[in-house]
């Protein structure tokens, strides 16, 4: 068995007297600095605060912040923490990085399946190395990496918030996987030793416990195109946000001046839900790390049964980077149809460019954001494709509001990326609020 690591590198002392000036002033005299001339006593103030806890009150607490660095760890892991919305992370990027000397985490297994798991992950690490050699970017050469392959990363959270993933980790739906419960045993020791009594503040949860699908079988995967729609939208979203533009007091100004705004909230008043359609999950993660939004997906293990893939253009074009690109993905099918009988680890099995379908909704605000990052010529082609589709799709349901949406060149009319841009700025229509 060889699993990375997960260690707490960041916390600091006055996390402990912060948050037992917090206990002191919500229900005690005096103003906020006096509150803290209190803390006297690192043992006094974690009783004070044990206090507090005991009786629920646990935002005391979300004064003290914490980094840990995830380090050697499966991009499984990755995936399913960056999950957890009340986080800061820093992934090292797939795009630009060469993973060819990652390695890959190894579970606890027999002898004769680990001999198979291990020659298994070397042959996809090796196909790997040849599409770079074939001059596959990057970017696209991952799709065949599996998901025990090695991650590092970095998240820095407040203490409430992380004895909620501990306690996931450790006994709720991650603990299923057994890196994952592991990594979480050693963060809660970690983190009793430095702010006792912190591990166990979030609160248990009752009802049925969450279980990974069982799989039976895997079939042979096959390429997918991606697909994009709109769940829902508002009924009639320019009356409403003309609503909200009266109510705020701006019903004259144009649209292209709301978004360019410093606090456009009227457009928080506008929710839109979107479903897409066979994106890897490779992509996936890109999704994931825009915190303002509802996501659900699917587990990786998933991946395996929809039998897709994603066909980048960088290698279809090229007739040798195709054959072995295709036999990575029918090969991985083979070998991981031997190991159906533990999901946990079938997931391990997932290719990066395996698909599986999302959904999420976002307000309008956040898809200002969203839409400025990811339509980007910057952005990954994928989740490009997906957010201009999105674009065309909202263009279509309010086009005098969505016209002044695009890359973040043509919202601000300067591009933003520095050293790193296209060259190419982009103009929207200056649309007028419908007047």
């Amino acid at each position: 068995m060889q699993y990375g690591s997960a260690q707490i590198v960041s916390f600091g002392e006055g996390g402990i007297s912060a948050s037992a000036a917090a206990s002191r002033i919500s229900t005690g005299a005096g103003t906020a600095l006096d509150a803290f001339s209190k803390s006297v006593s690192r043992d006094r103030d974690i009783k004070l605060i044990g206090k507090v806890l005991s009786s629920g009150h646990n935002t005391v607490i979300e004064h003290a912040y914490f980094t840990v660095a995830f380090n050697d760890v499966s991009v499984l892991t990755e995936q399913l923490m960056i999950e957890h919305r009340l986080a800061a992370y820093t992934v090292k990027s797939r795009r630009y990085v060469d993973f060819t000397g990652a390695g890959y985490v190894i579970p606890a297994l027999a002898p004769e399946k680990e001999s198979a798991y291990r020659t298994h992950m070397d042959y996809l690490f090796g196909v790997y190395t040849k599409l770079l050699e074939l001059g596959v970017p990057r970017e696209d050469a991952r799709f065949v990496l599996p998901y025990c392959f090695r991650s590092n990363f970095i998240m820095s959270v407040n203490a409430r918030e992380l004895a909620h993933i501990i306690r996931q980790m450790t006994e709720g739906r991650l603990s299923l996987y057994p890196e994952i419960k592991l990594l979480g045993e050693e963060l809660a020791r970690q983190l009793d030793a430095l702010f006792p009594g912190v591990s166990g503040a979030d609160v248990k949860r009752t009802g049925e416990p969450e279980k990974l699908p069982v799989i039976k079988r895997v079939g042979a995967p096959v390429p997918a195109r991606q697909e994009t729609s709109i769940v829902h939208a508002p009924a009639d979203a320019e009356k409403l946000l003309k609503t909200a533009l009266e109510f705020s007091g701006r019903a004259d100004v144009k649209y292209s001046q709301l978004i360019r705004s410093e606090r456009p909230r009227e457009l928080e008043m506008l929710n839109y839900v979107f479903r897409v359609k066979d994106v890897s999950l490779a992509c996936v993660t890109h999704f994931t790390r825009h915190r303002i939004q509802s996501l659900y997906v699917p587990a990786p293990v998933c991946a395996l049964t929809k039998n897709a893939y994603v066909l980048p253009e960088s290698i279809s074009s090229k007739p040798e980077a195709l054959a072995l690109y295709a036999e990575a993905f029918e090969s991985n099918a083979r070998a991981a149809a031997g190991f159906t009988d533990d999901t946990a680890l079938l997931s391990y099995f997932a290719l990066a460019g395996n698909t599986v379908d999302i959904m999420f909704g976002m307000n309008a605000r956040e898809l200002l954001h969203f839409l400025r990052l990811r339509t980007c010529t910057r952005a990954q082609w994928e989740i490009r494709d997906a957010s201009n589709d999105m674009l065309r799709l909202l263009r279509g349901d309010f086009p005098a509001l969505f016209a002044c949406y695009g890359p973040s060149c043509a919202v601000l009319t300067y591009c933003p990326e520095g050293r790193l841009s296209c060259g190419r700025i982009q103009k929207t229509e200056d649309a007028p609020n419908g007047k």
